[in-house]
């Protein structure tokens, strides 16, 4: 028995999820913590062969074909059968209704490239509808619960949600192959043109399943109309047998009804051939990325993503001698700032420690009045190099006035200096001015 906190078959139950398959379906944490997928169905004993079987099946299509949620485990607990997938948090093309009408071609060529690979090994998903593709964050279409009708059987509840998408061999017990595929791919076609789900708003889904066509799409041709009534005929018999065939008839009707790119004009008419050349067959249409982009891709609604553009990115790089010229550029400019800035601070350093030389003092101005005591005359510098008539002032004698005379000192000779040759050199005077 299953139960929430605990393990199960070396898996920890985290939460109960939606399961579009008979079996019960849990998100669960494996040993090095990854989250997982884990469907469960109990009472299993008498069937444990075919499960063991189906299930080897599953694993090697997990390994050989892209575009689904890989199986990565599977077996029997007891009389329990079970298996673990990859657990994948993208959104439903249900969810993403009515956003994806403008990549609905490409998302749909998605889903039959990865479900022709599968027919190709002899297995069918069983219940392909808007509820069972995820759009991935690049934007590519991923199949999720693929096959679980062969492990737990069809799912049986006509009146599920689910069912307005589901053929109706699937309550009826009838054989489940290509052709139920081929009705999902139509339903999924469907719900993608139409932006909404089929028989919204009904009661009984039962009938819608088991009895009902959609109604016509507006919007579209009565070409593609034709060919969703026919890939979502109740009789098998009467539907596309294969997947290609399918394709083959809705691509080039959908191709055709894309509008023109920027109002690009129409493709010039092809050359006349001359007589007696071959004609060009063109070749039949397939399920291929081949088919020129509809010009809606590139105006997506918010929310989108276009497949193709979003695989594919176009980044812009720079040229490498563009880079060159750059790097060598902002290198010359770092190179002449440091340059100057090593300049510039010592410079102003030294500006700062020598200072500027102060101007000589002017002689006191004499004070008025005939009583003044003597004045003190400025002392001569000193310089071993002056004359010696250079010397100390001398004041005159006191006159009878009173007042005092004073005379003025000799100023004082620039004597060159001598050099020990005796020839005259610039003499330096930074010990008197500092």
């Amino acid at each position: 028995m299953v139960i929430l906190g605990q393990e199960f078959a070396g898996y920890t139950i985290v939460a109960s999820l939606d399961s579009p398959a008979p079996a019960e379906a849990y998100r669960a944490l494996d040993a090095d913590g990854r989250e997982v997928t884990l469907y469960v169905q109990e009472g299993m004993g008498t069937e444990a062969d075919a499960f063991r079987g189906a299930l080897e099946r599953l694993l090697s299509l997990s390994a050989g074909v892209h575009g689904i949620v890989p199986v990565i485990a599977g077996g029997m607990e007891g009389d329990a059968g079970w298996i673990a997938a990859r657990q994948s948090d993208d959104p439903s093309v249900e969810d993403l209704l009515p956003r994806l009408r403008s990549v609905a071609y490409e998302l749909v060529v998605d889903v039959a490239r990865t479900l022709g690979a599968a027919h190709a090994l002899g297995l069918s998903h069983g219940d392909l509808g808007p509820h069972t593709v995820v759009v991935t964050g690049q934007g590519a279409a991923v199949l999720r619960a693929f096959g679980l009708h062969l492990l737990f059987g069809a799912p049986e509840d006509a009146m599920a949600d689910a069912a307005r998408y589901r053929a109706p061999e699937l309550f009826d017990s009838r054989a489940i192959d290509e052709r139920t595929d081929v009705y999902g791919l139509g339903m999924l076609l469907y719900c993608l043109l139409g932006g909404q789900r089929p028989f919204d708003g009904r009661d009984d889904l039962d009938v819608c399943a088991l009895d009902e066509v959609p109604p016509p799409l507006g919007g579209v041709s009565a070409q593609v109309n034709e060919a969703l009534t026919r890939a979502l005929a109740k009789d098998p018999d009467a539907r596309f047998q294969t997947v290609h065939e399918l394709m083959a008839a809705v691509r080039p009707l959908l191709v055709a009804a894309a509008p023109l790119a920027g109002g690009a004009p129409p493709p010039r008419a092809a050359r006349p051939q001359a007589a007696g050349a071959p004609s060009l067959q063109e070749s039949a249409p397939d399920t291929e990325r081949s088919v020129p982009a509809p010009a809606s891709r590139n105006t997506l609604p918010t929310g989108t993503f276009p497949p193709e553009a979003m695989r594919h990115p176009v980044v812009e790089i720079a040229a490498p001698r563009s880079r060159n010229n750059v790097l060598l550029a902002g290198g010359a400019l770092l190179l002449v700032a440091l340059t100057s800035a090593a300049v510039a601070v010592p410079l102003s350093s030294y500006i700062a420690q020598r200072g500027t030389p102060l101007p000589p003092a002017e002689p006191p101005a004499h004070a008025s009045g005939s009583h003044r005591d003597e004045s003190t005359a400025s002392p001569a510098q000193c310089d071993p190099g002056a004359s010696e008539a250079v010397g100390p002032s001398v004041e005159a004698p006191v006159t009878k006035s009173g007042a005092t005379h004073r005379v003025e000192p000799a100023p004082l000779v620039a004597t060159p200096a001598v050099e020990a040759k005796g020839s005259p050199g610039p003499r330096w005077y930074g010990d008197q001015l500092f």
